[in-house]
């Protein structure tokens, strides 16, 4: 219920933040462009509004700061998909309700923040992009991007089902990471001087809204997928953003008449038991998020290959673009099998 302030004294305590907790984790939509990973700071305020949506729960602190002016503090966190899965609800964020949030401030404008914990109401922690806790053992959710659940094994089930994310991202290999941890792709001049030329913070950034990804920044996703088997094409659900793919498995199926789309056209055949996709004419222009762009001359190749325990779905891309990199670029993830889980609507809602 609405009920009048009650003017907690804002915690502003800058400590470092532990390496890599939360930072792979927020990297799919935005956060580390918008956030200062390297800082968390501590807000006390009372739950003065939450929107509950995608790509990020959002919710507003009133509090008071060291100058004893009253304040409002627009924080975000995870999506509601994944808040939902890991047993952190709606109703545990009250209007009203007294916590305290560990989080990112932002980059800019000031006051706006990325929650990794919250002290609720009750005493409860909720761990929402941490595994650590940080004021208490009594928690709620996991603060990872792995889904909950009992992994299942089933072959005869093969690729046709709902794979749910065991918390891994795209690892590329590691030739490319340099000696402090961080990427250096192959690029072109080309490719280096226009991402020294990114602002990750200007309005027209994709990023920071609800457009749908395309190809293959889409296949950085951390949410559940799922192959449909319709004959003479294979439907593939993606969470985020609602996305789907269309594989083309028939044998005169070439494309050379598509137009370029975000998603771009996709061949499929089957070696062995492994599904290998072919995708060109991709018009998105963007390899990742942080600001390293691509052609239209991009093409991927796909395998996705089940174990033999039919428990877990191992995937690799190769990227080519002889504008972006001097030589093709290998990535590698995996999921795994939940029973039950499902893609579930996405639904974005942009601020």
């Amino acid at each position: 219920m609405n009920t009048p302030l009650k003017i907690p004294v804002i915690r502003a305590a800058l400590v470092l933040a532990m390496t890599a907790i939360g930072g792979a984790a927020v990297a799919h939509h935005s956060a580390r462009i918008t956030y200062d990973m390297d800082t968390v700071i501590e807000i006390q305020g009372e739950i003065t509004g939450v929107t509950w949506v995608n790509p990020h729960v959002r919710f507003t602190l009133g509090s008071v700061d060291e100058d004893n002016e009253l304040v409002t503090w627009n924080v975000e966190s995870i999506p509601v998909t994944r808040l939902n899965r890991v047993g952190i609800t709606r109703e545990m964020l009250g209007v009203g309700d007294t916590v305290t949030v560990a989080a990112y401030p932002a980059r800019r404008p000031v006051r706006n923040a990325y929650a990794i914990n919250m002290l609720l109401a009750d005493g409860r922690e909720a761990l929402l992009d941490t595994p650590v806790p940080r004021w208490s053992d009594n928690t709620v959710g996991t603060g990872l991007d792995e889904t909950p659940g009992t992994p299942g094994a089933d072959p005869s089930l093969g690729l046709f089902r709902v794979w749910s994310t065991d918390g891994s991202f795209l690892r590329t290999e590691t030739r490319f990471l340099t000696e402090g941890g961080t990427l250096d792709y192959p690029l072109t001049d080309a490719a280096r001087a226009a991402q020294a030329a990114w602002d990750p913070l200007d309005p027209d950034n994709p990023f920071l809204t609800c457009i749908p990804k395309g190809m293959p920044t889409i296949m950085q996703q951390p949410n559940p997928v799922e192959f449909i088997d319709e004959g003479d094409r294979i439907v593939f659900l993606l969470e985020e953003f609602d996305a789907i793919r269309v594989i083309h498995m028939s044998d005169d199926a070439d494309g050379q008449d598509a137009p370029p789309s975000r998603m771009g056209y996709s061949t499929g055949y089957w070696e062995g038991g492994t599904l290998m996709v072919r995708t060109s004419r991709i018009n998105w222009p963007y390899f990742d998020q942080n600001g390293l762009p691509q052609s239209e001359a991009v093409e991927t190749v796909e395998r996705f290959t089940v174990n033999g325990e039919g428990s877990r779905l191992d995937y690799e891309l190769v990227v080519t673009d002889p504008w972006l990199f001097t030589e093709p670029v290998t990535f590698g993830k995996s999921w795994r099998w939940i029973p039950g889980d499902a893609v579930l609507p996405f639904n974005c809602a942009d601020n």
